[in-house]
């Protein structure tokens, strides 16, 4: 053997050193992968913990109280909480934007109700889960067509203005700064402009405004009517603006071509004969226009026009209130709206046959808006925290050990209250105060410091024919009829197939913006009954010929969330203005009437009301 050979063989690493450099390179490559991939593994982690322990009704977990930044200090320095491909990952069904009242406050949640395989790693969906928190009311909000910024209004800094939240570094910047109202803005297809209602003079006009805001917003609608609630549709480049107007004599959905010569640019689009219009919204491709109609029979239904067949009249796609587009034409989520709760479903976008894709969702409160966009966010929405959720709103004045079954409870007359007996039952109590000192503070004016009834003992009759019973039990109440005589309370009027309920709204104190927001509706007028027109006298009165001016509170929706109950009209309300009970809630804490009378009385003194004898 040559020398040469002998020091090749030499060289040459033998069997056991060669499985040992083997071992060794597959441990530092297992090393490497678990590093590279522990980030996502960990956010994927995150986010099934999450799923794991929420659920729509429950409540999320607290953030931060957001910031108000001017619009131009967002810089590129600033950290970004999203990863890019997690953040531009495509999913069917995308991600909901809601803005929710809770309380007597209204704040941004986000929500993905579908499971879907988003990670590689399994099926999520995001739960209910808030993005805003404090004392003001986030409403309208409007999620641009990338994902990446949700614009909204607000009252946190007194008047209504548009804010817009970064979704890359979670802070809310302020675009709009006006005494005027400003809502319901609509992102452009190319994120570059807004559009928004905005009461100018007494009136509703829609503005458009570049987001750099190199000039004053452009009125897009100049009219004596009201014009609100726009929307921006893709169709021709972003050339064309949905929104309701009243121009005609009553509300309809009309469209502004952008590309017109003509001043008044507002196109009337097919529309259906009904008492309201609401929400209309584009479909992702910008070829259906669906919004929220309810009939004259009091149907919720949801009406679709096809901007490709223009001439032809608009379809009935389901039943509901506010429409949501989702990804072109596939999907069509919706709110529906009932007298005391209200859902969420969806549908299978353009398909004319009844099918619900969403069982309805019950919702913890009233909407107030809601956005769609395509895309998942849970590095954003799991990992900040908007501070807690509200607190409650009263405390009751007694715990229930002070007051055993075999006694009857307190009745308590409450100071400063002016009513034929100003007193409620001590369970009421705390939850009244509460409701009055919110009026105060929302409108500005004490507006329950006078009541037509409170507590009406058992040996007094009430109006014949007239069901007001909750009034015998210390948890009823009449509103004063007075300030809608005087024009600071107005109705209304809201049907539910075969039942009509109203909504009260009472004028603000402070008209210049700081107190209440404009009606977007025509009002129900009681009075028109005794004008000498035949049909208003049969109708129980008429709908306004205009929509009123000035800044209302809705005194309805103050009282459902202190837990004070609408009730709906009596069949012969038409003949008889007591039976229209717009005047009557009850604090029924979930009682029946029998349970709520038998904490005053024995069965033996109610027995009468509880089972009248038939005539």
């Amino acid at each position: 053997m040559t020398d040469i050979e002998n020091e090749t063989k030499r060289d040459k690493p033998g069997p056991k050193i060669q499985a040992y450099l083997i071992l060794i390179a597959i441990g530092l490559l297992l090393i490497t992968v678990a590093v590279l991939l522990y980030p996502q593994a960990r956010r994927s982690m995150e986010a099934q913990r999450a799923l794991t322990t929420l659920s729509v009704t429950a409540t999320p977990p607290p953030l931060p109280p957001t910031t108000t930044l001017p619009l131009e200090s967002a810089g590129e320095d600033l950290p970004t909480l999203l990863d890019p491909e997690l953040f531009a990952y495509p999913n069917q069904f995308g991600t909901l934007i809601l803005s929710i009242q809770e309380g007597v406050d209204t704040h941004l949640f986000a929500y993905q109700p579908f499971l879907e395989e988003w990670s590689g790693m399994g099926f999520s969906g995001l739960p209910l889960t808030r993005l805003t928190s404090g004392p003001h009311q986030d409403i309208t909000p409007d999620i641009s067509k990338d994902g990446k910024w949700i614009a909204f209004s607000s009252n946190r800094n007194g008047p209504w203005d548009i804010f817009i939240l970064n979704l890359q570094t979670g802070e809310i910047q302020q675009f709009t700064d006006t005494e005027a109202y400003d809502a319901n803005p609509s992102w452009s297809p190319d994120g570059q402009w807004l559009a928004y209602e905005s009461y100018q003079i007494d009136n509703l006009e829609v503005l458009i405004q570049d987001i750099n805001k190199t000039e004053g917003p452009i009125p897009l609608t100049k009219n004596p009517a009201a014009d609100f609630a726009p929307d921006w549709s893709l169709q021709g480049g972003g050339r064309m603006i949905s929104f309701i107007s009243d121009r005609s004599g009553q509300e309809e959905v009309w469209y502004a071509n952008l590309d017109s010569p003509e001043e008044d640019k507002a196109v009337r689009i097919k529309n259906l004969p009904g008492s309201r219009v609401q929400h209309p919204s584009w479909s992702g491709d910008g070829r259906y226009l669906t919004w929220g109609l309810i009939t004259t029979e009091g149907n919720h239904t949801l009406i679709s026009w096809d901007s490709q067949q223009p001439d032809k009249e608009p379809a009935l796609v389901g039943s509901g209130d506010w429409p949501q587009w989702g990804e072109d034409s596939n999907l069509l989520y919706t709110v529906i709206e009932q007298p005391h709760q209200t859902y969420l479903t969806a549908y299978p976008g353009t398909q004319t046959d009844a099918q619900v894709m969403l069982p309805a969702i019950r919702l913890p409160g009233p909407v107030k808006g809601i956005s769609w966009a395509e895309g998942n966010y849970y590095p954003f929405f799991t990992n900040l925290d908007p501070g807690p959720g509200p607190t409650p709103l009263w405390e009751p004045v007694s715990e229930p050990a002070d007051n055993p079954e075999d006694q009857p409870k307190r009745m308590i007359e409450l100071r400063y209250l002016s009513a034929p007996s100003p007193a409620f039952i001590e369970d009421a109590v705390a939850s009244f105060s509460s409701l009055r000192a919110a009026v105060i503070e929302e409108a500005g004016w004490d507006f329950l410091s006078t009541l037509e009834n409170a507590f009406v003992p058992l040996d007094k009759t009430l109006s014949p024919g007239i069901n007001l019973d909750w009034l015998y039990t210390g948890r009823g109440m009449m509103i004063n009829d007075i300030p809608r005589l005087a024009d600071w309370l107005v109705l209304v009027r809201e049907d539910y197939g075969c039942q009509t309920f109203w909504r009260v709204y009472i004028k603000a104190y402070n008209q210049q913006g700081y107190q209440g927001q404009p009606l977007q509706t025509n009002i129900w007028d009681l009075n028109a009954r005794y004008s000498g027109d035949n049909a208003a006298y049969e109708n129980g009165g008429a709908f306004s010929a205009t929509i009123p001016a000035g800044y209302w509170v809705d005194f309805t929706s103050l009282a459902q969330a202190h837990g004070w109950t609408r009730f709906p009209t009596q069949l012969h309300w038409q003949f008889s203005e007591k039976a229209s009970r717009y005047q009557y809630f009850a604090f029924t804490q979930g009682l029946d009437l029998e349970t709520a009378l038998l904490d005053l009385y024995s069965l033996e003194e109610i027995q009468n009301l509880i089972d009248p004898a038939s005539p």
